[in-house]
């Protein structure tokens, strides 16, 4: 009987555990750090590459996944008759959708391929690819996986903060004035992803100030049924923002996690933030 096969990129930071137990294909994003080639999440973790962005003497950048490989991969998930759905890092962040489409549409009269703009990044991709999987796992047909899928997208919501603006700006992430103007002032601005765009919210000074604007982004919230604390290398930071939020939400259920060295390429390592969702 024909199932639906989930495929993601690597921003989605999935762990190995459950790319494995639920089947899931990850397509790695290419980071180019000096004389180094490497793919996310194969050749390179997130502990790694703190030590390696530490010691670069440039900036990395990322590259998405070619059409050709989604091609083939498209090709290769399909030819026993199974449906595709494809869930990927936010279009307005990256290329991998706009590639992905491409690679899908001439094999659309012979195979079923959805692909899903997530409109997000890093675990809160993850997530909603976690959450795909699983339906599909247990039976769902393509439909039901496309609309829990879809469903889900506007109610996770993801807000940050960094360090430095000069990563998002090199990567095109943000405007040069605007990332100028942050390291001119030494603002740490509060950011948020809205319709798959970084967004700017608010702007502050310190890295205690940054904490308490993501206390109160989470305590916006009326329900929360699932809250991943992310960050690069700053343990203090999480600790911080945990006993913050538990004095004002208590017996929140709160993972930690860290997100991956493509996501790093952008944010740099001292980036903190925290995905949020809502429920259905």
């Amino acid at each position: 009987m024909p199932q639906v096969k989930i495929l993601t990129d690597s921003t989605a930071d999935l762990p190995p555990e459950t790319i494995n137990a639920l089947g899931i294909t990850v397509l790695p994003l290419t980071i180019h750090l000096g004389a180094h080639v490497l793919r996310d999440g194969i050749d390179v973790t997130p502990q790694d590459f703190v030590e390696r962005m530490a010691g670069a003497t440039t900036p990395p950048t990322t590259s998405a996944p070619t059409q050709r490989q989604f091609t083939e991969t498209f090709t290769e998930l399909t030819k026993n008759g199974d449906a595709v759905v494809a869930i990927l890092v936010s279009s307005k962040l990256s290329q991998t959708f706009r590639l992905a489409t491409r690679a899908a549409a001439p094999l659309l009269g012979r195979s079923k391929i959805v692909v899903i703009d997530s409109q997000l990044v890093t675990v809160g991709l993850g997530m909603l690819v976690t959450a795909a999987a699983r339906a599909a796992a247990a039976g769902a047909s393509l439909d039901k996986v496309v609309q829990l899928t879809r469903g889900m997208i506007p109610r996770i919501y993801l807000g940050f903060f960094v360090e430095t603006l000069d990563f998002l700006e090199r990567g095109g992430r943000i405007g040069t004035a605007q990332a100028m103007l942050g390291t001119m002032l030494n603002i740490k601005p509060l950011l948020i992803l809205e319709e798959g765009e970084i967004v700017a919210l608010e702007k502050v000074r310190t890295r205690q100030k940054a904490i308490e604007k993501l206390v109160e982004f989470i305590t916006e919230f009326a329900r929360i049924e699932k809250m991943i604390i992310l960050h690069g290398n700053t343990p203090e930071d999480v600790a911080a923002l945990i006993e913050q939020v538990n004095l004002v939400v208590p017996n929140l259920d709160i993972a930690v996690d860290h997100y991956g060295p493509a996501t790093a390429t952008h944010v740099g390592t001292d980036a903190l933030g925290v995905v949020v969702f809502e429920g259905m």
